[in-house]
């Protein structure tokens, strides 16, 4: 496993929530959770997975990692970690052109909406 891998894994364990903001040299870590329609699981993940596959091309240097939950398999779970607040904006632009590429998410794919964490770092 890759040096950097195992220090951002590391690191997660060592987040907190925060309902602050981050400084702009601060890292910003992301958790995020999809829930897909019953039946719409397959579907879900393979466009996730063709998210994650545009995401590494455009940015390489952040930490961009999908999971499945093994005790609930329909949850879907990504962790994200940006270098910067900045980096989290430009995240925000490979966001949009995704969806420009390859259109908005299906109507009716998710159960209910996604829910997201920002996390804070507070120790090393």
């Amino acid at each position: 496993m890759h040096h950097r891998t195992i220090r951002g894994l590391m690191l997660a364990a060592l987040l907190v929530i925060s309902g602050e903001p981050a400084r702009a040299d601060e890292q910003v870590i992301l958790a995020e959770r999809f829930y897909p329609a019953p039946g719409r699981e397959a579907e879900l993940e393979t466009r996730l997975l063709r998210g994650v596959k545009f995401v590494k091309q455009a940015e390489p240097n952040i930490t961009y990692r999908l999971h499945r939950s093994a005790k609930e398999p329909t949850v879907f779970f990504f962790y994200q970690v940006y270098p910067s607040e900045a980096a989290r904006d430009q995240h925000r632009q490979i966001v949009a052109a995704f969806r420009q590429e390859f259109g908005p998410p299906p109507e009716g794919i998710f159960s209910r909406p996604s829910e997201v964490e920002t996390y804070r770092l507070l120790a090393e």
